[in-house]
């Protein structure tokens, strides 16, 4: 049995200037430091591609999970500079702080989605935005 990381830190939901809700730091978090799991349902990746195609879906989030429950992670928006990573170890995603995140800050990471597909906007606010979400 695998067992979740809780956060490690208190988070907060709230309406995000990014997009919809967002998920902000309760309390300092140091750079380097674990915050949160990525938690939700794991789908294989031709469901994901179905479920993507959908018009009706809910939303495929960074990693192709959380379309059913998952945790505050799921609320982390995009940013092309942001504050959080992601690493992947055994098939699980840990995220971390990028840098030191204030008390309020909202939380987020680079989404990266390919090139190739489709080309979605991004609203970051960032100075350094790229325009889009998609990695360049």
């Amino acid at each position: 049995m695998t067992t979740i990381q809780a956060p490690a830190y208190r988070l907060i939901l709230r309406s995000s200037a990014i997009h919809g809700s967002g998920c902000y730091a309760g309390e300092p978090i140091p750079a380097g430091a674990f915050i949160i799991e990525y938690t939700g349902e794991r789908i294989p990746a031709a469901e994901a591609y179905r479920r993507e195609a959908d018009p009706g879906r809910p939303g495929i989030y960074t990693f192709w999970t959380g379309l059913n429950g998952g945790n505050e992670s799921r609320f982390i928006n995009h940013c092309c500079t942001p504050n959080c990573d992601y690493r992947i170890e055994n098939g699980r995603v840990f995220i971390h702080a990028a840098r030191p995140i204030a008390a309020g800050e909202e939380l987020s990471i680079d989404y990266s989605y390919s090139p190739e597909g489709e080309r979605i906007p991004c609203g970051c606010g960032s100075p350094a935005c790229r325009g889009r979400i998609n990695s360049l």
